[in-house]
């Protein structure tokens, strides 16, 4: 399964923006789910927020991204997102963005975890542009 993420924008600082979420749609124990980002423009770094809300979770969920394709590419590791929790992370986007312009992260839940229903896991991507 996948999800095609909204990115929200900031165009100018001292201005209010809206927080897109983009929710999991894998329903199924212990299967992961790629969210793939698309950046708007040619940034240096954007900021990712993951988390879930789901009470029913068991574990945790380990969240990583695929490394890029481009020139100086590599793995950015993985993190683990505790259950009921968020967690920020600003990376790099030339390091983890594939030929077709792309950044792939991956959600993993616990094995006895659904993505959707356990976890109500989602992610939201902040992209700074100016």
């Amino acid at each position: 399964m996948a999800v095609t993420v909204t990115n929200s924008k900031i165009t100018a600082l001292n201005t209010i923006t809206a927080v897109t979420s983009n929710a999991a749609t894998a329903d199924t124990d212990a299967l992961a789910e790629v969210f793939t980002i698309t950046p708007t423009q040619a940034t240096k770094s954007m900021t990712i927020i993951i988390g879930g809300t789901g009470a029913a979770a068991d574990g945790n969920i380990t969240a990583s991204f695929s490394a890029g394709d481009m020139w100086g590419a590599k793995a950015l590791g993985s993190l683990t997102v505790t259950k009921n929790t968020e967690k920020m992370i600003k990376i790099d986007s030339f390091k983890a963005m594939q030929n077709d312009g792309t950044i792939d992260l991956t959600l993993t839940p616990a094995a006895t975890d659904k993505l959707l229903t356990d976890h109500a896991a989602y992610v939201k991507v902040i992209e700074e542009l100016f």
